[in-house]
């Protein structure tokens, strides 16, 4: 692989091939066939995006959560030496919040 340009090198068979890639003609082409393309170029055109109403925004919070469920069951899953359930997973969490804030 290169980068500039950017490209693919390999062997197929004992033959050698490169491919390269053209990214500004994938933009153009994204930018103009992908409807709200632009708000999820990052997090502040997402978020303006999100204030105009054309997308809806995301919702991290459940991401965030997700993932933590998957990290504990990762773990629960290695500490019992099978695969868990996400209802397994959640009946053995052990919350860390601190109370009385």
């Amino acid at each position: 692989m290169s980068l500039a340009p950017f490209a693919y090198h390999t062997t197929v068979a004992d033959m050698e091939m490169d491919g390269a890639f053209s990214l500004g003609a994938a933009h153009k082409r994204w930018t103009s066939c992908i409807k709200d393309f632009d708000a999820y170029l990052g997090a502040e055109e997402h978020w303006v995006a999100a204030q105009q109403g054309r997308v809806p925004l995301i919702d991290t919070a459940a991401l965030g959560l997700n993932m933590m469920l998957i990290a504990e069951g990762i773990f629960l899953s290695q500490k019992l030496g099978r695969e868990v359930t996400p209802a397994e997973i959640e009946a053995a969490s052990v919350s860390t919040a601190i109370q009385g804030l």
